[in-house]
């Protein structure tokens, strides 16, 4: 499944990709080793809250880095799939709420505000 819609929020605050180098054929991609703790992500905080978990670090590491939102939106999915989360009967808003409200606090509290700003502007 893809998330598109939660990086959407993000794109007017990251910088463009950046384009490949002309005339180099882009390079193979490898399989990344599972992270072990995406392998225990679903079994210590759910479906639901490993969604979340992720997702808040994905902002944690984008707000105010200037990151690609499609390589993010790639690398989200791709955590996705290896922790194995069953997205049957979970909305994004759940994800999303809980990314902003209780996880982003916690893994970047310096950039919790400015999280919060981009999902409720004033």
């Amino acid at each position: 499944m893809r998330w598109g819609w939660c990086l959407a929020l993000l794109s007017g605050l990251m910088a463009p990709v950046q384009a490949q180098l002309p005339g180099l054929p882009p390079l193979p991609s490898l399989p990344q080793p599972v992270d072990p703790e995406l392998q225990s992500c679903v079994a210590r905080f759910g479906h639901t809250g490993c969604a979340a978990r992720l997702y808040a670090q994905l902002l944690c590491r984008a707000v105010g880095e200037g990151v690609g939102s499609e390589q993010l939106e790639q690398q989200l999915a791709e955590q996705y799939e290896q922790a194995a989360i069953d997205f049957r009967g979970i909305t994004p808003e759940q994800v999303e709420t809980a990314a902003v409200r209780y996880y982003s606090p916690m893994l970047c509290p310096e950039k919790s505000v400015q999280i919060r700003q981009l999902f409720n502007p004033s």
